[in-house]
């Protein structure tokens, strides 16, 4: 018998009169530490998370991997011809350094006002937490779900998921849905949502230059010998033109245009430059203009210097010649890019304006794109705005990097963001937060989205 609008109400309610509870079960979880980068906890993490779900009725399992596991339940639906949605988190967190800029324990998530503190309860714990009690609740009340559910939480998505891709091709067929639904991030407000239908990629790599086999004296050796700083300067100046717009040939060749479903978000979307430049810290945008902003942060790649070292950067003088440079890059990659044909182009490019610089090995994360005009897609979009009783705001893209390809690309499964942090939830640094309103709101959206995603087999 399929589910009615008087089930998922008598959810909603149920979900209102049990609120400390979800409360007691995410502070559960964020007590327990789960640092990838240290090797703090994960295995601990782990066994915890299986208990839980082992507890709502759900075959779990350790999918292991190269480097470290992921966790991964599943629950059918009594209910015929419903779709899966595989819901995608993760359960490591960033460290918790530095210490002494907290207002309380990391590891110990404490309630100060309307919002819980504490690494991990927001980024990603409280958001794939919201999940977890939605289907738990429907179990208890209902004993079943309104459609069959997996979970796979990722215990390395602070150190960049390097074995995410392969473990969706080795358990392909475990991790096979109609949707993966992901929260993770900010919401618009504290009251809107936002959703979002893809994410730009992020490929990474250093440059190196060495003239000498040390520093030299700068008066001494001052013009006779090569300065790694200045050649550095020199070959990253060719890299892109006055105005952003990369140089190195065949950048921009395999790009793919922007759909109309797209072109229509973008154009709906707000955009206040004042607003902007406040929460930037800066005078001005580089584009006052609503179309070109939102394309060259979405649809345009960036080639970025994150950073450069050479030679002396102490107080006072220190007169040498530096004898090595490195510079950190990353470009952000866009619909119609790949990592390595990016990297192979860049490779070029350095070795034609200075074959004495050396690129390291690269580290990619490709971009994620889904078709915002999905039915499927848009039943869900239609179940936030019934959650939060408002329209959720649009974001074809975000500019920001997720493993969402490895959904898209390799388990070819179309892929929806809805976070469900506030927008002051202070992730990756001190006093991280989750307010109690968001959190709860949250699980309130997920058990509309199986509600509705459950329609879809009577239609």
């Amino acid at each position: 018998m399929a589910m009615t609008k008087d089930n998922v109400e008598m959810i909603h309610g149920y979900l209102d009169a049990i609120t400390d509870i979800h409360l007691e079960e995410l502070i559960k979880i964020a007590s327990q530490p789960s640092v990838s980068a240290q090797n703090i906890g994960v295995e601990e993490c782990c066994a915890m998370l299986m208990e839980m779900f082992t507890k709502i009725g759900m075959k779990t399992q350790i999918l292991e991997s190269p480097t470290k596991p992921a966790v991964f339940a599943e629950l059918k639906s009594k209910q015929e011809n419903v779709p899966t949605v595989l819901f995608y988190g993760h359960y490591d967190v960033q460290p918790a350094e530095p210490l002494e800029l907290w207002n309380t324990e990391p590891f110990k998530p404490t309630v100060i006002g309307d919002k819980l503190y504490g690494r991990g309860v927001a980024d990603n714990k409280g958001q794939f937490m919201a999940h977890v009690m939605a289907v738990q609740s429907y179990m208890e009340v209902l004993g079943d779900v309104p459609v069959n559910v997996k979970f796979i939480l990722d215990g390395e998505e602070e150190s960049g998921s390097p074995s995410l891709p392969w473990i969706a091709e080795h358990y392909r067929d475990l991790l096979q849905a109609d949707i993966m639904y992901v929260s993770d991030g900010s919401m618009y407000s504290d009251i809107i949502p936002q959703i979002s239908y893809g994410n730009r990629g992020i490929l990474s790599f250093d440059i190196d230059i060495t003239t000498a086999e040390t520093d030299n004296h700068s008066g001494n050796k001052g013009g006779v010998i090569e300065n790694a700083a200045w050649q550095m300067v020199k070959l990253l100046s060719t890299m892109v033109d006055e105005d952003g717009h990369a140089t190195i040939e065949g950048f921009y060749d395999t790009i793919t245009p922007i759909s109309p479903a797209q072109q229509k978000m973008i154009e709906e979307l707000e955009f206040d430059p004042a607003t902007l430049c406040k929460l930037y810290g800066v005078k001005k945008l580089k584009y006052d203009d609503k179309v070109e902003f939102y394309r060259h942060l979405m649809f345009l790649p960036t080639l970025t210097i994150n950073g450069i070292t050479s030679g002396y950067g102490g107080d006072g003088s220190k007169t040498i010649i530096p004898c090595h440079a490195k510079a950190k890059i990353d470009i952000r990659l866009v619909q119609g890019q790949k990592g390595l044909d990016i990297y192979e182009k860049v490779k070029r490019h350095v070795e034609k304006v200075d074959p004495t610089a050396v690129l390291s090995e690269y580290s990619v994360m490709e971009m994620s794109v889904t078709e915002p005009s999905l039915p499927i897609i848009m039943k869900v979009r239609e179940a936030v705005e019934k959650a939060y009783g408002v329209k959720p705001v649009n974001m074809p893209l975000m500019g920001g990097s997720l493993p969402n390809y490895v959904f898209t690309d390799i388990l070819n499964m179309p892929t929806i963001s809805v976070p469900y942090g506030n927008p002051d939830e202070n992730n990756h640094a001190p006093n991280e937060n989750f307010k109690l309103s968001c959190y709860f709101s949250g699980i309130h959206a997920t058990a509309q989205v199986l509600y509705e995603l459950g329609t879809l087999a009577a239609e």
